[in-house]
């Protein structure tokens, strides 16, 4: 298993992931208020998250579990 230096020598954390990063949970925020409010289902939560993974492809997507 690669180690935390691994990943900084790789230039695995760029600036563009780590955004990608931020913007991710930005969006998620936002859906799970929505959620939280009763303006979206749960189906509908999990659809936004699949989404934002894709589009902001976030570092740690594979940790932060859908909402069955």
């Amino acid at each position: 298993m690669p180690n935390e230096n691994t990943y900084i020598q790789s230039g695995y954390f760029t600036q563009e992931r780590i955004q990608g990063d931020l913007d991710y949970s930005r969006a998620q925020d936002i859906a799970k208020k929505m959620l939280n409010d009763g303006l979206i289902s749960v189906a509908e939560f999990n659809k936004l998250t699949a989404i934002n993974r894709e589009t902001f492809s976030p570092l740690f997507a594979e940790i932060m579990p859908e909402i069955p």
